[in-house]
């Protein structure tokens, strides 16, 4: 009886390694392609972050944090997810809590200065975004995020402009 058990989670296992190592599950992309998919991704996740969608705002500080498609930096990373945590979702007031606990007073102060002035840019009152809290999973917890823009009439909807994406004046 122990025999057969163990033959039945070897065949598991061996089965699920089989699996894994499937080469329809992988894709094989030049290393550029890859490099180059990760800043395409920061620059559409900066430029929805621009127009107020908090879900996009918290991403793009993650990936400030990180370093992942743009270059690492602690205070951006910081003053994003701050303005994510403007919507008062768990997810993102967490994150910000905990990285506000890991700043030097100096640090928080220039980071706060920096999320506020984004705020006056890319906050919900700047952006005409209105977000609201669902739940994906049909259950009474609030579990993402979604924001939509204002319309502009005609079925187009009116997305704010990334400061350094606003076309130059005369």
């Amino acid at each position: 009886m122990k025999k057969a058990a163990l033959w039945i989670i070897a065949a598991a296992t061996v089965a699920v390694d089989a699996w894994a190592a499937d080469p329809a599950q992988f894709e094989r992309v030049q290393n550029d392609a890859y490099f180059n998919s990760l800043r395409d991704a920061t620059s559409l996740n900066h430029r929805a972050a621009c127009g107020g969608d908090k879900t996009s705002q918290a991403i793009l500080g993650r990936m400030y944090l990180l370093g992942q498609g743009t270059e690492r930096n602690d205070l951006t990373g910081y003053a994003w997810i701050k303005l994510a945590a403007e919507f008062n979702f768990a997810d993102f007031t967490s994150i910000a809590r905990k990285l506000e606990g890991a700043l030097t007073p100096e640090m928080r102060e220039k980071g706060n200065a920096l999320s506020d002035s984004l705020r006056k840019s890319y906050g919900l009152a700047a952006t005409n975004m209105s977000c609201h809290g669902v739940s994906r999973h049909g259950v009474y917890l609030i579990d993402s995020v979604v924001c939509t823009p204002g319309s502009a009439g005609g079925g187009e909807l009116e997305l704010r402009r990334c400061v350094d994406d606003a076309p130059a004046r005369p």
